[in-house]
């Protein structure tokens, strides 16, 4: 009995042992086929990584192949243009090189047939000239022009191609650009004319034969080079052989133009501004420093004086005033006879109110209102308080604007010249030098035009060129 009761034991000691080897075994074998699990995706993950590279490396593959394609199909037609240019100018050349071959060959046949002339003192002083002057001199003379003179007429040619040189224009001036320097003769051939009176004929030139004369014919040209005939025909000088011009050296350009010295300020006051823009926009193209002066009142007063002053101009007030004669109307805004100084001021300033900011202001007529000197004290009373000056038109030898400024410690300007009274261009050229005559005499010249003489505008671009090299200077009323 108690044996079996020992086995009994061990038996239920050994049944915990088993079964812990089985858990053990299955945890094992669990763990095992995890890690399996585990690394066949990590190899799966690494295997379609890599195929995604791929595959994005032959799509950048095929993309820069399709970029190259496309650049080569749109620079296969340009390098085809550019070869046939280049095979077009060559062939062009190869055609402009085979006549002047053909000239040559031909100028030096004639060459040998024709007897070789006296040495004169004209061919020696061609023959000491540069090697430039002598291709000019041949270019020159292998025109038609030149093929149709005769050797009589050619033989007064180094008499009478003594030139003088000529003034040069101003370089401000419009005709400095065009004005070609002119071509004086050398020394040398100045000490040599004074030597030999007479005219010397001289020798011919070899390249100034014609074409036609030499070479009527590609056959014969062709047999001459072959075979050298034993009697060479002499050919007619009077036709063919033409005496040679002496060459004259390309004259050294002049020197420029000194600048005048200081004749004095010309100031350019434009009146009548308001009743258009067309007129207004020559004057506004003016290249230099001028004043227009503005008609209150007017459909276009306000426009004109913005624009003016986006020009870069000077703009002042054209005030109108009374005319001696009444039947004149001087027009809106105007001051008038019986007129209180208040009045006069409350005209004065709406005004300038239209078109302000200005510079100063003017009269428009006004030969009875400046001769007024009340009338004139309240106009200047309104330019005194708002800083600006004002400009005596001066339409009447009775103003009293200078006398009344006086009285009132102010400075005031005075008109020295009317340029288009009359509206020929001729008349009016005249009036304006006789403001430079005022303005070299006074140091200063203030010339009043109108608007509505385009032509002035035209004339004064042409003229400014020359104004400021005789050393006068073009500004504004300050």
């Amino acid at each position: 009995m108690p044996e079996k009761e020992d086995k009994v034991k061990t038996s239920k000691k050994t049944t915990p042992k088993k079964t812990a080897a089985k858990g053990q075994s299955k945890t094992k074998s669990r763990s095992s086929t995890t890690a399996k699990k585990k690394s066949r995706s990590s190899t799966a993950r690494k295997k379609r990584s890599i195929g995604n590279i791929i595959a994005a490396l032959v799509i950048l593959c095929v993309l820069l192949l399709g970029f190259n394609l496309v650049l080569v199909l749109k620079l296969v037609p340009n390098l085809k243009n550019s070869l046939k240019q280049d095979t077009g100018t060559a062939q062009t050349q190869v055609q402009q090189d085979k006549p002047s071959t053909e000239q040559k060959r031909n100028e030096s046949l004639t060459a040998a047939q024709e007897p070789s002339p006296p040495v004169t003192v004209p061919q020696v002083a061609a023959q000491t000239q540069p090697h430039t002057d002598s291709a000019v001199q041949q270019k020159r003379q292998n025109t038609p022009a030149a093929q149709q003179k005769t050797a009589s007429s050619q033989e007064k040619a180094p008499a009478a191609k003594k030139t003088t040189p000529a003034a040069q224009p101003a370089p401000h001036s419009p005709a400095a650009a065009s004005a070609p320097a002119s071509h004086t003769s050398s020394a040398a051939q100045k000490d040599t004319a004074k030597k030999e009176k007479p005219a010397v004929h001289a020798a011919p030139q070899k390249n100034t034969v014609p074409e036609k004369s030499v070479a009527p014919d590609k056959k014969n040209t062709a047999s001459k080079k072959n075979s050298v005939p034993e009697k060479p025909a002499v050919p007619d000088k009077k036709k063919n052989v033409q005496t040679m011009q002496p060459v004259q050296p390309a004259a050294k350009p002049e020197k420029p133009r000194k600048r005048a010295p200081y004749a004095g300020n010309l100031t350019f006051v434009f009146d009548d501004a308001g009743h258009n823009l067309d007129q207004l926009e020559y004057f506004l193209r003016l290249p230099f420093p001028c004043t227009i002066a503005v008609l209150p009142g007017l459909r276009y007063s306000s426009e004109s004086a913005r624009r003016i002053r986006k020009a870069g101009k000077q703009v002042i007030l054209h005030q109108p005033m009374q005319s001696v004669d009444l039947h004149i109307n001087p027009g809106p805004g105007a001051v008038t006879p019986g007129l209180s100084a208040e009045q006069i001021k409350k005209i004065v300033r709406k005004n300038l109110e239209e078109i302000w900011p200005v510079a100063g202001m003017n009269n428009h007529e006004g030969s009875l209102m400046t001769a007024d000197e009340a009338a004139m004290s309240a106009v200047l009373d309104v330019v005194a308080e708002k800083h600006i000056f004002f400009l005596d038109s001066r339409t009447t030898a009775r103003s009293v604007v200078a006398k009344v400024a006086k009285e009132k410690n102010m400075a005031v300007w005075e008109r020295a010249i009317f340029i288009d009274n009359d509206k020929s261009r001729a008349a009016m050229e005249t009036q304006i030098k006789k403001g430079l005559s005022i303005a070299r005499q006074k140091g200063s010249a203030i010339m009043i035009g109108h608007v509505f003489t385009v032509e002035l505008a035209q004339l004064l671009t042409e003229m400014y060129p020359a104004l400021i090299e005789d050393g006068f200077s073009l500004g504004i009323i300050e």
